[in-house]
Parts: structure tokens; C-alpha cells; sequence
């Protein structure tokens, strides 16, 4: 009698734990299908290191929708990103163009899209210790866990969407986005969307350089010739750089305004001497692979150019132009 009703009751038992389990898978239905459209989109969160990348001729590549960076995505192209930004600092003698330093100080929640190397992210954190600081880019090329208290990093796919409600961040920073990485309709809704997630009354600050060199020389021409040809063979716009001010305009954004520096590459340049000088050359180098796959050419051909543009580098005062665009989301604005 004791195994017979053992038997019945591991039967209840397993009715009631059958039961117990449909009732959680509906609930767990219910719950997948409350999940807000950020909370569902976790396929560039989850996407492991070898389908998120392509290695190309020893570079890293970042593969995910609708991007078009032309850059790599490796420790080499981080490193050239954190000189670049730490150049920048230097060119505009800080971090920031924007009227951003009181709130900053006060403690505010900042976004910086377009992380790369963490530079920008550690060193803002560092300098205002009462505010937040989150950097967003679809692949982590830094230590994380270098990062100070105050900020964290978030690898989600911008170029799709920002994965936040509106009116979260007083201050948003949109590193180098320059012709390398946006076609002009993905550029549109990027800059609503960071529209959507500023605060009324924040702030929006762009960084970009057109697709020039001032006074190139033979080679130095043939290299900005070759590097609009990738571009455009992507679907990109090497001139969109100039369409900033009037696109942020027309979403209602005051005060708008440009603050342009140059920087020259010429080696006598005082901010130029040590190794920010190969910058140019640096630049050049991570665009290799895209600029052989777009136009064709060789490696002998492509490093004869790149010994042309370092003669010139000593040689001519050559100059890029670095642009900030910033401006502020009306307070009133519903």
C-alpha cells in the first residue's frame, strides 16, 4: 500500500509540477512579450566575439547591421583613437566645446557615443567626479574595469538605436562622426535619436573632420582622392561633415554653433613634434585594407603613397581641419 501511494502521490506531484511549469512558461510568454523594444533587442549584446567580427589581413572588423565604420576594430586602431582624442584636447585646450563645465561640476548624466580606445570616457570622469558618465559603442576595445566609479560602458548598436528613454542625459558627446561612419539617411535618424534622449535644456556636442588636407602635397592629394573613393564605394558622403549645423537646426536645436581649430601635420608644429606627427600616417594605415578592397590597389602602390606623405609631412605646412558643433535642446520643447 505504501509504494501504491507513493505512486499516486509522485503523480499528483508531477501533475502539480507540470502545471506549476505551463503556468511559468505563460507568465514568462507574458513577460517576453512586455519587454520594451530595448529590453528585446539584445542581438548586438549577445552576439559572440567571432560572429561580431571579421579579421582582414591581420585587422579586426566590426560586423553588425547597418554599419558602415571603414575603420578597424582592434587594440592597434584603439590606440591611434585615444592619441587622436588626447590631440584634440590639446588643438581645442579641453575635452568639451560646449558651455557644459557648470553642470558638469554640479553632477549631470552624460552619454558619449562612439567610446573607441575610452580616452574621452576615463579622462571626463577623472575631471568631474560628481557626474555620470556612460560611453556607447558597438564593440569594447579598453579594459572595462580601468574605468573610474563614476562612468560605465554599454557595447550596443547606436547605429540602429539609442538604447535609452527620452529626456535621460544632460549632455550628449558624439565622437568622430565624420564621413567614415554614417550614409546621410543613417545619419538623419542618429541625430534624432540623440535628439530624443537629451534632456530639454541639454546639451548636444559633435566632433568631426571633412575629408581634406590643407596645402597636400602630390601624394598626400592621392591619398584624401583614394580615401573619398572608399567612402563613397561604402555609401558614404566624404562632405557630410559640413551638413551638421544646418541638420541639427532643423531638429529645433538654439544656440548652435561651430568651433573649428586646424591641426598642422608639418613636424615643426610645437603640438605636432613627438608622436602625434604620425597621426596622419597612423590614419592611413588603419584605412589600408578598406581603401584596397574599394579602389584596387596594391600594397607596394599603397606604401609608396604612405613614404610620399611623410616626405611631405616634413616638408609642407599641410593642415586638417577639426570641427565641434554643439547646441542646446529647448527647455520648452514637448
Amino acid at each position: 500500500m505504501g509504494q501504491v501511494s507513493s505512486k499516486k502521490n509522485e503523480g499528483k506531484y508531477a501533475k502539480e509540477y507540470n502545471q506549476n511549469d505551463r503556468n511559468n512558461n505563460k507568465e514568462q510568454t507574458r513577460i517576453n512579450k512586455n519587454l520594451t523594444k530595448y529590453e528585446k533587442n539584445e542581438t548586438y549584446l549577445t552576439i559572440s566575439v567571432i560572429d561580431a567580427h571579421k579579421f582582414i589581413e591581420g585587422r579586426r572588423f566590426c560586423i553588425a547591421k547597418d554599419v558602415t565604420y571603414t575603420f578597424p576594430n582592434d587594440n592597434q586602431e584603439a590606440s591611434r583613437f585615444n592619441e587622436s582624442i588626447k590631440l584634440m584636447k590639446q588643438l581645442f585646450n579641453s575635452n568639451y566645446s560646449a558651455p557644459v563645465e557648470k553642470l558638469l561640476s554640479h553632477g549631470a548624466k552624460v552619454l558619449e557615443i562612439g567610446t573607441g580606445g575610452g580616452f574621452w570616457l576615463a579622462d571626463m570622469s577623472k575631471t568631474f567626479p560628481m557626474s555620470i558618465f556612460l560611453g556607447l559603442d558597438i564593440s569594447t576595445t579598453f579594459h572595462q574595469e580601468c574605468l573610474p566609479e563614476n562612468c560605465a560602458f554599454l557595447e550596443y548598436n547606436y547605429f540602429e538605436e539609442i538604447p535609452f528613454p527620452e529626456n535621460t542625459f544632460d549632455y550628449v558627446f558624439q565622437q568622430s562622426i565624420s564621413s567614415s561612419k554614417f550614409r546621410d539617411n543613417q545619419l538623419d535618424i542618429h541625430l534624432r535619436e540623440i535628439f530624443r534622449v537629451v534632456k530639454p535644456g541639454g546639451w548636444i556636442e559633435i566632433f568631426g573632420t571633412p575629408t581634406e588636407i590643407i596645402n597636400a602635397g602630390p601624394a598626400s592629394k592621392e591619398f584624401i582622392k583614394l580615401v573619398r573613393k572608399c567612402y563613397q564605394f561604402n555609401g558614404l558622403d566624404p562632405s557630410i561633415v559640413h551638413a551638421y549645423p544646418n541638420k541639427l537646426r532643423s531638429l529645433n536645436i538654439k544656440k548652435v554653433q561651430v568651433v573649428e581649430t586646424q591641426y598642422y601635420l608639418s613636424h615643426h608644429n610645437t603640438i605636432s613634434e613627438n608622436k602625434e606627427s604620425s597621426l596622419l600616417l597612423a590614419t592611413a594605415e588603419s584605412l589600408r585594407v578598406m581603401i584596397k578592397m574599394a579602389v584596387g590597389y596594391t600594397d607596394e602602390e599603397y606604401d609608396a603613397i604612405l613614404r610620399g606623405m611623410a616626405i611631405e609631412q616634413k616638408t609642407l605646412n599641410m593642415s586638417v581641419r577639426c570641427i565641434r558643433i554643439f547646441g542646446q535642446k529647448e527647455s520648452n520643447f514637448t
